[in-house]
């Protein structure tokens, strides 16, 4: 039962953090000016600008709504075919989950850094708001991602460890007296 809870707690935050994650990067836009000599010129980042943040959201909404049916299914039934098809699922996502935030870091990093040999200069310093907000919403991906892959150690643990993790506890047997 313990361990029961603690999935369907473990599922729970990777809902929140996935769902916290996908929104501050679907919210996350700037506005700003350049000056070029006395003209100003309109500059403005959004998070659809960039394919890596795009695939960010989406990888996050498909990991939260992953997480809740992983929870319904959890409470309602119990076999080792599903407590499989959850392992299966649990690393898929973190896969999925991990590429998306690893594909936006390294764009976040190239607009706070630039790219020297292809001669792209950084853009953060122009939109320090975005870029920051960019690095929030990793951070949360990347915890969401570590609360995947612990539970699929904890599936895996479930469905092949020995003796099983979350089993019941054995009780020894009682000696009648002679």
């Amino acid at each position: 039962m313990a361990c029961r809870v603690m999935e369907v707690l473990l599922r729970v935050l990777a809902i929140l953090l996935s769902i916290a994650g996908a929104l501050v990067m679907a919210k996350d836009k700037q506005d700003t000016f350049v000056m070029l000599g006395t003209v100003p010129v309109p500059l403005y980042a959004r998070h659809s600008y960039v394919e890596a943040f795009v695939f960010l959201v989406y990888a996050n909404g498909i990991v939260a709504i992953y997480c809740f049916i992983a929870v319904l299914l959890s409470l309602l039934a119990k076999s080792r075919v599903l407590a499989g098809l959850l392992f299966f699922m649990d690393q898929a996502l973190a896969y999925l989950l991990l590429a998306a935030a690893a594909a936006s870091t390294e764009v976040a990093y190239i607009a706070k850094r630039g790219e020297k040999k292809l001669v792209w200069g950084e853009v953060c310093s122009n939109f320090e708001h975005f870029c920051n907000l960019v690095g929030v919403s990793l951070v949360l991906t990347f915890l969401s991602v570590l609360v995947l892959v612990t539970l699929a150690i904890l599936s895996g643990k479930r469905l092949f460890g020995h003796p099983p993790l979350c089993a019941p506890p054995s009780t020894p047997p009682v000696h009648q007296g002679v």
